[in-house]
């Protein structure tokens, strides 16, 4: 079996082992726009069918080819002419990129599994958050666990690393949050934000979660720029109430930011970040 993989990441192989790669993250991306569907609505990821969800046409096999199926409808339902969102090939090709990446950095082999659950899981938990303002557990919470196991098969981290980075993640977030609320007596973060930086302590270790809270608050300040004075969006967290954030100032509300896509971003960026280029990151900060 290893004799299979070694060859599978060898040059000879690499465009077959690409493109197998890509496919697959296609593929799954698709069942990811399933996911980020209907997980918000409480409904099953697996029955019924995938169907337009304005006249309820059942989606045929040549109609969920990821990306193509989009372009060659145009973007459109066969049945009742409704507009597909972007969203769907989005996620599929970013998916399928992320695999890429992930893939070229630790080669292909079984326990790759691992961090491809882990990108997908925080591709899908970025979506809902982007649309709904909400973090479920049952999706952010695995990929911690996931974490622990994946850094016996990887040699840049250790087990003591991961759990310190699951330990420094979470424990840096809740100790913003409550500062926070002893300040100023208002909920500044949810505990789905916590969920997810433990998650990207897992994969990372501690050392790599300042450079994540960086990029992150980085993305966010720029996209609430972005949106605020060039767009001149009112609010930007649309599922969020005063009383969500323990607050009787609705200027609150119109100032409030989802903050957990900009911290997938950050920790994806980090996780497959090259070796070489991270270490020459941490040998210019650190002196390591």
């Amino acid at each position: 079996m290893e004799d299979l993989f070694f060859i599978l990441n060898s040059k000879r192989f690499m465009p077959f082992s690409v493109a197998f790669v890509f496919i697959y993250g296609l593929l799954f991306g698709s069942f990811l726009n399933v996911c980020i569907y209907r997980i918000p609505l409480g409904k099953s990821i697996v029955f019924p069918p995938s169907s337009c969800t304005k006249c309820g046409h059942k989606i045929t096999w040549y109609e969920n080819i990821p990306v193509f199926s989009w372009l060659f409808l145009r973007g459109k339902c066969s049945g009742c002419g409704e507009k597909i969102s972007l969203i769907y090939p989005v996620i599929e090709l970013l998916n399928a990129v992320l695999y890429l990446f992930a893939f070229l950095k630790f080669g292909l082999h079984p326990r790759l599994i691992l961090p491809l659950y882990f990108i997908s899981a925080l591709v899908v938990t970025a979506a809902i958050d982007y649309k709904t303002q909400f973090v479920y557990s049952k999706v952010i919470i695995p990929p911690i666990f996931m974490g622990i196991l994946w850094s016996f098969f990887e040699p840049s981290i250790t087990w003591q690393e991961s759990l310190i980075g699951i330990g420094v993640g979470a424990g840096f977030l809740l100790l913003a949050i409550f500062l926070f609320y002893i300040v100023t007596r208002k909920i500044g973060m949810g505990l789905g934000d916590v969920y997810i930086l433990a998650a990207i302590g897992a994969f990372t270790g501690p050392v790599k979660i300042p450079f994540v809270l960086f990029l992150a608050s980085f993305g966010g300040i720029i996209f609430y720029l972005l949106a605020k004075l060039l767009f001149g969006k009112k609010r930007l967290a649309g599922n969020i109430s005063a009383e969500d954030l323990n607050s009787k100032d609705e200027k609150d509300v119109e100032h409030a930011i989802y903050f957990g896509p900009f911290l997938a971003a950050g920790g994806l960026l980090m996780f497959l970040l090259p070796t070489e280029t991270m270490n020459s990151i941490l040998s210019f900060f650190f002196g390591m």
